[in-house]
């Protein structure tokens, strides 16, 4: 009985993505924060990558999880939604970071304020 999702294609086509951005099992495994047997195992078809892995391994090469599973040819649309939507998360990444960045120099502020205070140098002079 033939499988729906070929386990082989599948690590085929993970296996070309990986080779046709020149890096390692290891480095891509390392970027995927699994063990690069494991890795390893998904390209030799003997296991499928989970959904967290199929999901990371689908947004670093900006690929469809349809391209991944089937092979299939993405159409137009379908490429446009994925970049779409990288556009987008990449977008929220940056804007995660700012955020990030602000909170840390609020909070450097009020140690400061705190410090002042404390030495009972009032920042208003009183």
């Amino acid at each position: 009985m033939q499988e729906i999702l070929s386990k082989v294609s599948i690590g085929e086509r993970i296996k070309n993505l990986r080779l046709d951005h020149n890096l390692s099992q290891a480095a891509i495994a390392n970027t995927l924060n699994i063990s690069r047997s494991n890795y390893s195992q998904i390209e030799l078809g003997n296991q499928f990558p989970s959904f967290d892995t199929l999901h990371l391994i689908a947004r670093y090469y900006s690929k469809s999880y349809e391209w991944i599973l089937h092979g299939e040819p993405q159409n137009s649309e379908d490429n446009e939604s994925v970049n779409k939507i990288q556009s987008l998360i990449n977008n929220l990444e940056k804007s995660l970071a700012g955020f990030k960045k602000a909170i840390e120099n609020f909070e450097q502020e009020l140690i400061e304020i705190k410090t002042e205070k404390f030495k009972g140098n009032h920042p208003n002079g009183h």
